[in-house]
């Protein structure tokens, strides 16, 4: 048993001077890494800076009317379910979609893009196309369809992608 506590002892000390040998380096470091993460809250896509939202923010802009929602997820959990009203323009059918769904995307419109979550690039790589074309009023709920979903807030299930000529809901 005093065999145990000893081994033991002697791992706490070494994984204690380790922790401090590293924290004095990184602090020590010209680029030191910060100790608690702080996420952007923002993006940069040539030169429009689009903001990142959660879907407390988002969801106060449901049934604007300025505000069009963009569902960049797959076409399959579109299909399945999707906010209330948004959009579908995933990353790998954007350009061929865009004719589509342009007629619905004015370019004054606030633009609220989402895709799966927090470590999903979707959203922003839509975004980055989106203001190539010159849309500079877009934010990105980085939180993703599943808190959205989560909190109740309005979705539907099964609808079919809207397409021009289709009034938007929300």
């Amino acid at each position: 048993m005093r065999n145990i506590i000893s081994l033991s002892l002697k791992a706490m000390t070494i994984a204690i001077v380790a922790s401090a040998i590293g924290l004095a380096s990184n602090r020590l470091s010209e680029k030191p890494l910060p100790l608690v993460y702080n996420p952007p809250g923002h993006v940069d896509l040539s030169g429009v800076v689009v903001p990142f939202i959660n879907e407390r923010e988002a969801r106060r802009y449901l049934g604007d009317a300025n505000t069009v929602f963009i569902d960049t997820r797959l076409d399959k959990d579109y299909s399945r379910s999707h906010i209330k009203g948004a959009l579908f323009l995933e990353p790998g059918s954007k350009e061929d979609r865009f004719p589509l769904v342009e007629p619905l995307l004015p370019h004054d419109a606030r633009l609220i893009l989402y895709c799966y979550g927090p470590e999903c690039p979707m959203a922003e790589e839509v975004a980055a196309f989106l203001a190539q074309l010159g849309y500079n009023n877009m934010m990105i709920m980085v939180v993703g369809f599943k808190a959205w979903e989560t909190q109740g807030y309005p979705i539907e299930k099964g609808v079919q992608q809207p397409e021009p000529g289709s009034k938007k809901t929300g």
